[in-house]
């Protein structure tokens, strides 16, 4: 099997777990509640099929060439489990006195997502762990590593919108106790 039939493979095969991951961890109906859902949900479909169309026309890569690409896949993966660990880390201190389970629905969700792009991106790094001696084999790694950090990725900005979403009703309330609109009721009281 060559470097394009591998590539094929693995990504067509990541895209369709994607919809599984999907429903799994955040489910379809949501995409209807929370439109902005439709941007990560979307951009991973977008990526897979882009790997998808460039896995066509890659070449076989000489050993030292893929093995120079393992620390930036890796590092990657690195980013996206620190960024969900110091989010998480965020999330512990602002709410320390506050009970888990009286949360609402958005912060469960929230961090549910936030934990399992955590979780899939350690995941995904296992296999870089192993390096192969090098052809094919090596090339598959590097490519099945891609899918958890896709995953991993999109799940973890799922999350954010998430929050967003949390934090909407927050913006409305600062907006009617802005001093900028406190201070335009007082010249409109003054003028009359």
């Amino acid at each position: 099997m060559n470097n394009a039939m591998t590539a094929l493979t693995t990504y067509t095969i990541g895209w369709a777990g994607w919809f599984l991951t999907w429903h799994f961890l955040i489910g379809f109906p949501l995409l209807k509640k929370m439109k902005l859902l439709h941007f990560p949900f979307w951009g991973a479909q977008f990526v897979f099929i882009v790997n998808i169309v460039l896995g066509y026309f890659s070449i076989n890569l000489d050993y030292s060439t893929e093995l120079q690409l393992y620390p930036y896949v890796e590092s990657n993966a690195k980013s996206v489990a620190g960024m969900s660990l110091a989010i998480a880390v965020f999330w512990v201190f602002a709410t320390k006195d506050k009970l888990l389970d009286h949360a609402d629905v958005l912060v469960k969700l929230f961090l549910w997502l936030l934990f399992w792009a955590f979780l899939i991106s350690v995941i995904g790094t296992l296999p870089l762990y192993w390096v192969p001696p090098g052809g094919v084999w090596l090339t598959a790694l590097r490519h099945i590593k891609s899918v958890p950090y896709f995953y991993s990725l999109f799940i973890l900005a799922s999350a954010l919108v998430v929050f967003i979403y949390k934090l909407a009703y927050r913006k409305t309330l600062a907006y009617e106790i802005s001093p900028l609109k406190l201070g335009t009721q007082q010249k409109t009281e003054s003028e009359s």
